[in-house]
């Protein structure tokens, strides 16, 4: 301390007083501020005090949770699996489809990786009407409908006698699911006017009832010839007028299946008798219904006005080729179509069918032998 012995007094008193002030601020700085140089924290926050400053400095500023951050665009697809059943508060949804198998026969029944695919779509639906199913056998049907239930679940079917006017005949068959459908009464082809000759492969009508709720639909599948799809098309309409008359009391009826509606076969913006305001196109003309390279919406859902109501204005296709991650190879073995669908809601019919069979009734036809098993597909 012989620095401090050799100064005055006057110096003294300045090298005091400075040193006073020196730790002053110093005290005075770690008081209110926890020293950090990127981020300084006033210390009476650090210590749970109240008081300070109230807006925060730019290194406070909240930041967003990550549901309030937009996720980046990735550019990788992620498929939206079509909606299981589900239920809209006490009200379960029903989907209604269709698919065109292509030449659905043996050949494409003995290829394990083929049917295991349709297996996985099929399961996706309610009710779903097959067509183009060409064997003659009769078996390749029954082994797709019991590889469907390998996993434990209850599909049952109805199917059509052979139809067409060639020696390539075809079938229809509903596929439904009978832990949510039943059949309500029997089902039936369509019986041509006498002297009449409209379709080449009569349109096949069947009821069904919901499990749960009041929704009941009759339907009416067709796969209409290719080069007569605008006759047969608009032929439709006397087919819905003679379900009315088959199905008292029924409102609800959906058209179903490959019309060939698009495309060289059908201009799809001219009118038609099912273009009236009598019904709904629930598949409009800007869904591309083929695997290939052509986009044609060949397959539709056609509702009539009075189950509009029981439409949730959810259709299109299900892009099975994107949701199982297939090949287009592998894509285009399962079909040159995809399936289309619609959702329904349970509990919101108004109509009052009545049906002539009970709920377990079902009518499969006796199988017709056919001598050709081939054909061209559209």
């Amino acid at each position: 301390m012989k620095f401090f012995d050799n100064l005055g007094t006057l110096e003294k008193i300045i090298f005091g007083v400075g040193g006073a002030v020196i730790i002053g601020c110093l005290v005075f700085g770690m008081f209110f501020y926890q020293y950090d140089p990127g981020n300084p924290v006033p210390i009476w926050k650090v210590l749970g005090l109240s008081g300070g400053d109230s807006q925060p400095s730019p290194a406070q500023t909240a930041t967003p949770t990550p549901e309030q951050i937009p996720s980046p665009t990735t550019g990788i697809y992620t498929p939206t699996p079509l909606p299981t059943s589900s239920s809209s508060g006490n009200e379960e949804i029903l989907r209604i489809g269709a698919f065109n198998v292509q030449v659905f026969g043996t050949t494409k029944a003995s290829k394990h990786e083929v049917m295991t695919v349709l297996a996985r779509i099929i399961r996706t639906y309610d009710i779903i009407a097959i067509q183009e199913i060409r064997d003659a056998s009769q078996t390749a049907l029954p082994a797709l409908v019991d590889l469907v239930n390998s996993d434990g679940s209850q599909f049952s079917y109805v199917v059509s006698e052979r139809l067409g006017r060639t020696m390539s005949k075809e079938q229809y068959a509903y596929i439904y699911n009978t832990q949510t459908i039943h059949l309500v009464g029997t089902p039936q082809t369509y019986p041509e006017p006498e002297g009449t000759d409209p379709f080449h492969r009569d349109p096949y009508i069947a009821p069904f009832k919901a499990h749960s709720g009041n929704f009941d639909v009759t339907a009416i599948v067709i796969h209409t010839d290719p080069e007569e799809a605008t006759g047969e098309i608009n032929e439709l309409d006397s087919v819905v007028s003679y379900a009315r008359s088959a199905y008292p009391g029924e409102k609800d009826f959906i058209v179903i299946g490959d019309l060939n509606a698009d495309c060289t076969y059908f201009d799809e913006d001219s009118s038609s008798t099912l273009s009236s305001s009598d019904y709904y196109w629930c598949i409009d003309n800007n869904v591309d219904t083929t695997t290939k390279t052509t986009d044609c919406t060949y397959d539709r859902i056609i509702i009539t006005r009075d189950a509009v109501t029981d439409f949730t204005g959810d259709a299109g296709v299900f892009r099975f080729d994107r949701e199982y991650g297939l090949t287009i190879d592998e894509t285009t073995a399962i079909s040159d179509h995809y399936p289309v669908y619609a959702l329904f809601y349970s509990n919101r019919d108004v109509d009052t069918a009545t049906h002539t069979t009970s709920p377990s009734s079902t009518s499969t036809p006796t199988p017709t032998p056919i001598n050709n098993n081939n054909g061209r597909a559209h």
